[in-house]
């Protein structure tokens, strides 16, 4: 029995919950979730690394955050680790990151090609498991981090038109428990957060104006998500509010999955691409 615990001990929550001077890279922040992660870790006090395939966007995102920008293609293995790499060696350690990276393609099983499941496993599987395991190891060089992917509710049900989408990310979220599991004795942790449906930019055109109401009368809180519920949760799993929760993915949906009328909506309508990560 440990007789030198206090139990009476009450930590500073607020303190916790800052990044002051942590190094945080978001991949995949010139818009939409991944540029509200940048302004959530940035307001917390993190140093924050804006990296994207389009470096302009990236860019524009770094100087709203006072932060550094970087260009990557997430799906080139050698490129991730480098850009990874160079992170911690220029700003001294690589605390966190967040790999915002991916995009629904959906499509009926029965007009579903070897591209678009090659596609949609390299945007919503590979390159997450590539980020992972190169974080991972520079974090475990300098005494641990944090890893926080992002899944889908489509990984948890079986939403229409999204069978190869649904099971790139259900198989990302169970990398995710194997990840925590191998990296925990390193100090590095490993989550996900599994969006439902998400007011992004690219959403929003996508949907009308109708089926976004839709979707708000069956949510059971009564609206679509917006980027920074999403933003708030990957805050709450870079903190160290979160310092002894790791394999997990944390559901953001605004309790869609616990509505199953909007399933059965849904699949009347047969939604193609209901989800986007960005």
């Amino acid at each position: 029995m440990c007789d030198d615990f206090d139990f009476e001990v009450v930590p500073a929550y607020l303190q916790r919950m800052a990044l002051n001077s942590q190094v945080c890279a978001v991949v995949g922040s010139g818009r939409g979730i991944g540029r509200q992660t940048a302004h959530a870790l940035s307001q917390a006090g993190a140093k924050v690394v804006c990296i994207d395939a389009d470096i302009e966007r990236a860019r524009s995102v770094a100087t709203e955050v006072g932060g550094h920008a970087g260009q990557l293609d997430a799906t080139r293995t050698e490129a991730v680790d480098a850009a990874l790499q160079q992170i911690a060696s220029e700003f001294g350690s690589l605390d966190v990151v967040v790999d915002i990276v991916g995009a629904s393609m959906g499509a009926a099983l029965l007009d579903i090609d070897d591209a678009l499941i090659q596609r949609n496993f390299e945007l919503n599987l590979f390159q997450a498991m590539q980020v992972t395991r190169a974080a991972g190891a520079v974090m475990a060089k300098n005494g641990g981090g944090a890893v926080v992917l992002i899944g889908s509710a489509a990984g948890i049900s079986n939403l229409p038109n999204q069978a190869i989408y649904g099971s790139a990310k259900a198989a990302l979220h169970h990398f995710v428990r194997y990840a925590a599991t191998e990296l925990g004795h390193l100090g590095v942790r490993v989550n996900a957060v599994a969006p439902g449906y998400v007011r992004t930019q690219r959403m929003v055109e996508r949907f009308s104006e109708e089926r976004w109401e839709e979707i708000s009368r069956n949510t059971p809180l009564q609206r679509a998500g917006d980027t920074a519920d999403i933003a708030g949760a990957a805050l709450f799993l870079c903190s160290g509010l979160s310092a002894f929760v790791t394999g997990q993915v944390l559901v953001a949906d605004g309790g869609l999955l616990n509505a199953p009328r909007i399933m059965k909506e849904s699949s009347a309508r047969q939604i193609a691409g209901a989800y986007d990560d960005q």
